[in-house]
Parts: C-alpha cells; sequence; structure tokens
C-alpha cells in the first residue's frame, strides 16, 4: 500500500515539475475573473508543490525503512546464524548467540563448554557440517520456543559418536535488540 502511495506521489511530483502552461487554456482564464499569476509565481508555485511532494516521499520511504522484523522471523534468523557460525567453526559468533546463563540439556552443557568445542574443532582444523529441518517458532508470552531437526556430521575425530540427527528444542528471549538462546535440548530421535 505504502508503494502505491509512493509511486502516485512520484509521478504527482513529476508531472508538477513539468507543467508547462497550456495556451488552449488562457481563454478560460481571461473570462474567469480570476487574477492571473505572473511565469514567476506560477513557476516557485510548481516548486513548492515540488518540494512537499519530496517530504511526503522521503517521509513514506522512511515509514517503509522502518518496518521491524516480526519477533518469529527474527528468532528463525537468530537459530540461521547460529547454524552458520557453528559450521564454520566460529566459537564466538555462536556464543553471541547465547546467554551467558545458558544451560542445554538440563545441565550437561553450558555456553562455555559448546564455544571450546567449537574452538577445539578449529584448533584441530576439523569441519563441523550442520544440516538443519524447517524451524518451528511458538511463542511462550514473551519468549519462543524454536523447534527443529539438526543432522551433525564431522570431518574429524573430534566427536565421532556424537554426530548423527538430532531433535533440538531450543527457548529464546530479547536481549536488547537481539534474541538470544538461554535453554536448548538435544535428544536423539527414536
Amino acid at each position: 500500500m505504502l508503494m502505491v502511495i509512493l509511486v502516485l506521489l512520484l509521478k504527482r511530483m513529476i508531472a508538477l515539475i513539468g507543467h508547462r502552461h497550456d495556451g488552449a487554456l488562457e481563454h478560460t482564464l481571461a473570462y474567469s475573473g480570476k487574477p492571473r499569476r505572473s511565469e514567476i509565481e506560477a513557476v516557485s508555485m510548481r516548486l513548492r508543490n515540488a518540494l512537499w511532494m519530496t517530504v511526503i516521499a522521503i517521509v513514506c520511504m522512511l515509514a517503509i525503512g522502518c518496518h521491524r522484523t516480526p519477533d518469529e522471523v527474527a528468532v528463525k534468523q537468530a537459530v540461521a546464524a547460529a547454524e552458520r557460525a557453528a559450521e564454520q567453526t566460529d566459537a564466538g559468533a555462536f556464543a553471541d548467540h547465547l546467554t551467558d546463563d545458558f544451560t542445554g540439556n538440563a545441565g550437561e552443557a553450558d555456553r562455555a563448554q559448546l564455544a571450546n568445542l567449537l574452538r577445539l574443532a578449529r584448533l584441530r582444523h576439523e569441519s563441523v557440517h550442520v544440516l538443519m529441518g524447517a524451524v518451528t517458532v511458538v511463542p511462550r508470552g514473551d519468549r519462543y520456543v524454536a523447534s527443529f531437526t539438526v543432522t551433525l556430521t564431522s570431518g574429524g575425530r573430534l566427536l565421532p559418536e556424537d554426530m548423527g540427527v538430532y531433535d533440538v528444542e531450543s527457548a529464546w528471549h530479547r536481549e536488547g535488540e537481539e534474541w538470544k538462546c538461554y535453554s536448548a535440548t538435544w535428544k536423539r530421535p527414536l
């Protein structure tokens, strides 16, 4: 809708700037009883109208640009960013998506342990491959639960017994402008 308004405003602005005096309408001005404008007044009025149209167009563009991403989409984007960081064995980027008090599998793992695991993989020049299924995001008050299936494979021997398919359920909440995971559980499907 805003794009339609923006296009109409831009067309009107172009029409105002490009307006030319039509001699065929001159006779109606002579008999209308209205005072005639000088050419300078007419140009001045067209420029003023064009300026207002420009201001309105800028305001519309800012309104379009200030659109906020829905929370569900932002959580899915955060999950995808964490997945990319894990696949690149970037421990810092991965840990940025976890809260300081993150707990995994009811205390089996914390933020530092997961980040150190990725650091070790990078130091050993091992690769981690992550294949994610569809992410389902469900609101729980002001928090969200993201569920997905993930398949982990490795190009090394760091954790060969831990590689495989997992069902993951992760809990997310907003910290400032970012969504961070504060809890996650993962288990092998039956």
